[in-house]
């Protein structure tokens, strides 16, 4: 547990808290394990808690009318989620999914709310990260909007894997991941790897993907980095 504290003591909102409150925190911390692709929370319920990803990986998606899944962003271990049902009493605007096997800790509104507000920081803290919510899913609308599809595929090669130019790397994202990822269909991302792939731009198998050309992923991603 000390480890989980560790890193807590870093993080926003609980950082401006003292080691007291911390330690008393973690004491009444609700620990729950889930498994792959069940949800922790679901979009349009009332959930009103944040979380510490003590392990594991997840992703916050949210769901059309017509049931097509996008997902926003990533969690890993050691972020905290803040329920936005938590500050507003409001259904969630997205669900909560686990990619792989994670520990969390959970509080409910009414264990953390009082620790918080009894510190004036962590309380601006909490609103700054639903604010940092809310310019990271602009940045996907912005996406959506200004870059073609093989643009935000190339976006999220170059920021999902960092292999060695020529060097492959394991190739763990599925093509339903990538899809949910960049908004399209699993086909479109599958020709678009190969289009890629029969430029010379990247080397990729089932297994493994490699960088052949990172100067022209980059350009089809509009980025400088």
């Amino acid at each position: 547990m000390q480890r989980n504290l560790d890193c807590l003591s870093k993080a926003p909102v609980f950082s401006k808290l003292t080691e007291r409150d911390r330690q008393q925190l973690m004491d009444c911390a609700i620990e729950k394990t889930y498994r792959p692709d069940e949800y922790v929370c679901w979009q349009g319920e009332v959930w009103p808690y944040a979380a510490y990803i003590s392990t594991g990986k997840l992703e916050w998606a949210m769901l059309s009318p017509e049931g097509r899944r996008q997902v926003v962003f990533k969690l890993n271990s050691c972020d905290i989620v803040w329920g936005h049902s938590l500050v507003d009493g409001q259904p969630m605007p997205a669900s909560l999914e686990a990619r792989e096997e994670a520990v969390l800790y959970l509080w409910e509104r009414d264990t953390i709310l009082p620790i918080i507000l009894r510190n004036a920081e962590a309380a601006w803290d909490v609103s700054r990260v639903l604010i940092c919510y809310m310019r990271r899913v602009r940045e996907v609308i912005y996406g959506f909007a200004f870059h073609p599809v093989a643009g935000r595929l190339a976006r999220l090669l170059l920021s999902h894997y960092a292999p060695v130019d020529d060097q492959s790397a394991l190739r763990d994202l599925t093509l339903d991941q990538m899809a949910d990822t960049v908004g399209t269909t699993r086909e479109l991302v599958s020709r678009t790897l190969h289009r890629f792939a029969d430029e010379g731009i990247i080397r990729v198998s089932r297994v493994e993907l490699a960088f052949l050309d990172r100067e022209k992923l980059e350009s089809l991603a509009g980025s400088d980095q």
